[in-house]
């Protein structure tokens, strides 16, 4: 079991145009010890370079090539017990993240006997890019979950500066307003994520553009 130096902040605080809840935050910048868990699938020596480092930015995962199998190289990056779960309730994790090369990730969300597992495609990026990665319709009761972060779809390092749990509450599954989904359609291409924060084409995961919902 790993042992995560900073739990998650911000349990249950509503956002501020009030259709996302966060249930979890957990910052890994300018961690200064990391007690890390891994696991790999398949030969030990085949993938003895994967690698976890605490570097200034956020957690460095160096995964040394793409493995075939994307439960390959995971890690924990959110502890046991950090947040609850509730069956066919819709939830949305949010990496803050720096992406090494075109591939995808995979996280796996709830318990060691019961979890869902949620894949997203991504793009290599030097900066820092905000990825949203869905769990529509959540499958089982979870009280005390934790979050696997599988990166052995990815080649290279990958640093990881936040996640978040946010579940989309009842009234809406799209977390913009109308007056931000009006103004939006007038703009033309201008998009905004769930918490209603514009964001560009390198943006991955449910957006909003001219009043509808995309996928990206």
């Amino acid at each position: 079991m790993i042992l995560l130096l900073l739990g998650c902040l911000g349990t249950h605080a509503q956002t501020g145009d009030g259709k996302l809840v966060s249930l979890c935050k957990t910052n890994l910048e300018g961690l200064t010890e990391y007690n890390n868990w891994a696991q790999f699938s398949g030969s030990q020596g085949e993938y003895s370079f994967f690698s976890i480092a605490v570097e200034p930015e956020g957690l460095a995962i160096t995964n040394p090539r793409v493995q075939g199998e994307a439960w390959h190289a995971q890690v924990m990056v959110v502890p046991d017990g950090s947040f609850d779960l509730e069956e066919g309730h819709d939830y949305i994790v949010r990496l803050t993240v720096k992406v090494p090369s075109d591939g995808a990730y995979q996280l796996n969300m709830g318990s060691w006997t019961f979890n869902d597992v949620s894949l997203v495609s991504v793009k290599a990026n030097d900066d820092f890019q905000i990825i949203d990665v869905e769990f529509p319709e959540y499958k089982g009761n979870v009280t005390g979950a934790h979050i696997l972060f599988q990166v052995g779809l990815v080649k290279g390092t990958t640093v990881l500066k936040e996640v978040e749990v946010f579940e989309i509450v009842s009234d809406g599954s799209a977390a913009v307003n109308a007056s931000k989904a009006a103004k939006a359609s007038k703009a033309g291409d201008v998009m905004y994520n769930l918490a209603g924060q514009r964001v560009d084409a390198s943006y991955k995961g449910i957006a909003i553009r001219n009043g509808q919902k995309v996928v990206k």
